[in-house]
């Protein structure tokens, strides 16, 4: 058996309809980093860069690992989300703030979205 955690990050990042600038953005990562994963089997990632990219793709560092092993392509049924790209990067951007600032956030957002709706 071998694994090809490239293969199986690009299977979920196409299923979700996520370009690989789209990943990078929500993993913090490179848009060359995420290239460079998809198309070249000798990986070498850290546990904390795989850890973002599960994150950005709604999933888990060892359901990506276990998928990566299997021979064929498996298809992963509790991780879909159709969360629109934006919303991921509001959340992404509210996830690297204190909670503090992000609750401020969130609070001006519903404010404003509130005075929106109203129109």
């Amino acid at each position: 058996m071998s694994i090809n955690l490239g293969k199986e990050i690009c299977r979920r990042r196409r299923e979700q309809k996520l370009t690989q600038e789209d990943l990078a953005e929500l993993s913090d990562l490179s848009v060359n980093f995420i290239s460079r994963l998809e198309r070249t089997k000798n990986q070498n990632i850290s546990i904390q860069k795989l850890d973002s990219i599960a994150r950005a793709l709604n999933t888990t560092t060892p359901d990506i690992i276990m998928n990566a092993y299997r021979f064929k392509e498996v298809k992963v049924e509790n991780h879909h989300d159709n969360t629109p790209v934006f919303i991921k990067k509001v959340l992404n951007e509210l996830r690297k703030m204190s909670p503090e600032k992000a609750e401020r956030v969130c609070k001006s957002f519903i404010v404003l979205a509130k005075e929106i709706n109203k129109e």
